[in-house]
């Protein structure tokens, strides 16, 4: 189980209310500034909710280049594939050393 599914206090898993109300704490300027035009534009004139939509198109904008920056950097993060040895060294002699003792190798 990820980190990101646990409590940080209790360790217990975290529930969807508490999921979708961190969620809505930390996006709060973004969904007044959606939600408070929006509601400008059905109350007072129409005209507010050409506000709230730019800000809609620019918060979309905003999450959908975070999410590839996230991306990016978990693909760098990731191992790349063995390469194979090119000289024609055999598994039986990639333990050996200079001297030809066997290698005993690292524990970890």
């Amino acid at each position: 189980m990820s980190t990101r599914e646990l409590d940080v206090h209790t360790g217990e898993p975290r529930t969807r209310t508490a999921v979708a109300s961190e969620w809505v704490v930390w996006h709060f300027g973004e969904l007044s500034g959606v939600i408070g035009p929006g509601v400008l534009a059905a109350t007072v004139s129409g005209w507010f909710g050409l506000a709230s939509g730019l800000v809609a198109a620019g918060w979309a904008v905003k999450e959908t280049r975070f999410r590839r920056e996230q991306q990016q950097i978990r693909d760098q993060r990731t191992l790349p594939a063995a390469e194979q040895d090119t000289e024609g060294e055999t598994a039986e002699d990639a333990g050996t050393g200079r001297e030809g003792q066997q290698d005993k190798g690292v524990s970890a």
